[in-house]
């Protein structure tokens, strides 16, 4: 009875039954992807890099040694590489995670915005072939012309002309530049007008003069002058409400602001560190500095002053920075840079005639950033010191996708300008100031429309096929769903064929052999229009790994990178 009495009691105080522990919930089957950055041609890791997955909430740091794991899922990914000095946006296509297993990419060599510190010349390369990840938007433009050919001028283009002299219409000449006299100067610079006037900086008259549309003088305005001597070191631009900036290269230097007529509205000088300056621009009812290390300087004028705000990744191009350099003898870029300096688009230019420099023209109203490039036969290698190499200026239009929108091929100006021998008139045509020993003659030229094929949305893919131990005779890159496209490759390795703009694959198949037909190396390629895609060495040789990439052009343009194989693409 006593234990009856006891076992209700106990019953009666236990409350609710407890639940069973919970079970241990099974482990998300995953895979795991693992592999090292390396900056691209160097030996050095980028630190401070992340590694993350399109689609997926995994992001992943690097080591000091670049190493990275991710965990995932079973299933196909493309991974996006950035972090501080590298070009944004990098990818890893096409990434196969199996249940249970460890995908080893290796070393994945990523592009830089610059050299990195450290990174020695002629690094040795890695002890395996490297994957390239792909850089967005960065392709490659042939420019056009295999030698030097500028167009010569027509009466009707020569807007304004005028001969030595202090009259209206005349411009100051100093020296004789056919006689390689390097004293000889013209106007310092020039700028048009929202109406399609002409204003010209002739500065050894202490003037600005103004042209209208047809190349009448039609009024002029004195400008101040340095210890009674004339600025020549100056440049003028003119916004879009009809105001003239002009910068005078003194001690200190100066910028000023005037109305259509002359007047002075309000100037100041800049700070005395301000020096070279390459040109000066009015955009966005701003005056905007280009300094010789290719940065922009935004400037601001008020009664208490000018404030200079910089320094800026270049010349505003909508909410992009865009700035031009000359990378060697036969390539110049052209790069597309946020506020913040980071690179978001790099168009390279690949020329066959040597450059010898590249300048900012200006931005359209459409958003295409204007070049001149200039371009001399020989260069100073030529033969004959007595005789001038032949030399152009190629006036190039291109849009911020990287695509030719215009060019055209014309002659040096002659003289020495101090700042500007181009501007860019609201209408699109660009104004050229060419002068010899007699007079100074301002010349419109139009940019001619690409080729068609560019037209047609057309890129042009190149690379060079390598067989160790074979011939590459008898070898054809075809594509699945272009057969008429396919192309013989040439007895040197090289091939090139046409596509529309998209992402194909590319088949390279050598010669069947004793064995029969063997299976074809295939490449991805990303095609943008009007460009050129260069893939590099494409190797026939087996074993050849299975990650393919997508390359779209290479940031700097360089030659393909010896001992790249398979379907890995470099430069």
């Amino acid at each position: 009875m006593l234990e009856t009495v006891l076992l209700l009691a106990a019953l009666l105080g236990a409350g609710p039954p407890a639940h069973p522990p919970a079970r241990p919930s099974a482990p998300r089957p995953t895979g795991t992807v693992v592999g090292a950055l390396r900056h691209k041609g160097c030996s050095t890791s980028p630190g401070g890099a992340t590694v993350s997955v399109i689609g997926r909430d995994a992001t992943a740091s690097v080591d000091v040694e670049g190493r990275f794991s991710l965990t995932l899922p079973p299933g196909t990914y493309s991974l996006v590489i950035g972090g501080p000095g590298l070009v944004a946006d990098q990818r890893v296509d096409d990434v196969a995670v199996s249940l249970g297993q460890t995908r080893d990419l290796g070393t994945v060599e990523v592009w830089p915005e610059e050299r990195p510190g450290g990174c020695a010349s002629g690094a040795p390369p890695a002890p395996a072939p490297a994957l390239v990840a792909v850089a967005p938007d960065t392709p490659a433009l042939d420019l056009p012309g295999a030698g030097v050919a500028p167009a010569a001028v027509s009466p009707e283009q020569i807007w304004v002309r005028g001969g030595p002299g202090a009259g209206a219409g005349q411009f100051g000449l100093v020296g004789n530049p056919a006689r390689d006299d390097e004293d000889a100067l013209g106007p310092a610079s020039f700028a048009v007008g929202p109406q399609g006037s002409l204003w010209v900086l002739d500065a050894l008259n202490g003037r600005v003069q103004r042209f209208d549309q047809r190349g009448r003088p039609v009024a002029s305005f004195s400008l101040g002058r340095h210890n009674e001597e004339p600025v020549v070191e100056a440049d003028v631009a003119v916004s879009d409400e009809g105001h003239v900036f002009l910068f005078a290269e003194t001690e200190p230097p100066t910028l000023s602001e005037h109305d259509g007529n002359g007047r002075l509205l309000v100037g100041g000088a800049l700070p005395p560190s301000f020096k070279g300056v390459d040109l000066l621009f009015a955009l966005r009812q701003r005056p905007v500095f280009l300094m010789q290390n290719g940065q922009g300087v935004r400037a601001d004028l008020a009664w208490g002053g000018v404030r200079a705000e910089g320094p800026l990744p270049g010349v505003p191009a909508g909410d992009l920075y865009v700035h031009a350099e000359r990378v060697d003898r036969w390539r110049a870029a052209l790069k597309l840079s946020a506020v913040d300096g980071r690179v978001r688009r790099s168009v390279q230019l690949h020329s066959r005639v040597p450059i010898a420099g590249v300048r900012l023209v200006g931005v359209d109203r459409r958003g295409d950033v204007v070049l001149a490039v200039d371009r001399t036969e020989g260069g100073h290698e030529t033969v004959d010191e007595a005789a001038a190499p032949r030399a152009e200026v190629l006036l190039l239009a291109i849009d911020q996708h990287g695509h030719l929108a215009g060019a055209a091929s014309v002659p040096p100006g002659g003289r020495r300008f101090e700042f500007r021998e181009f501007a860019l008139a609201p209408d699109g045509t660009i104004v050229q100031m060419q002068s010899d020993a007699g007079e100074v003659r301002f010349v419109r030229w139009t940019l001619r429309p690409p080729p068609r094929d560019v037209l047609a949305g057309e890129g042009l893919v190149r690379g060079r096929v390598v067989d160790p131990g074979r011939s590459s005779s008898g070898a054809t890159v075809s594509v699945g769903r272009f057969p008429r496209r396919s192309v013989p490759v040439a007895p040197d390795g090289s091939f090139e064929v046409r596509l529309p703009a998209g992402t194909w694959v590319v088949s390279v198949r050598r010669a069947a052999g004793p064995a029969g037909v063997e299976a074809p190396v295939e490449v991805k390629v990303a095609v943008a229009a009007g460009a050129t895609v260069d893939v590099g060495s494409v190797s026939l040789a087996a074993p050849r790994p299975a990650l393919r990439l997508p390359p779209a052009g290479t940031p700097d343009g360089g030659a393909p990178d010896a001992g790249v194989t398979g379907a890995v693409l470099g430069r």
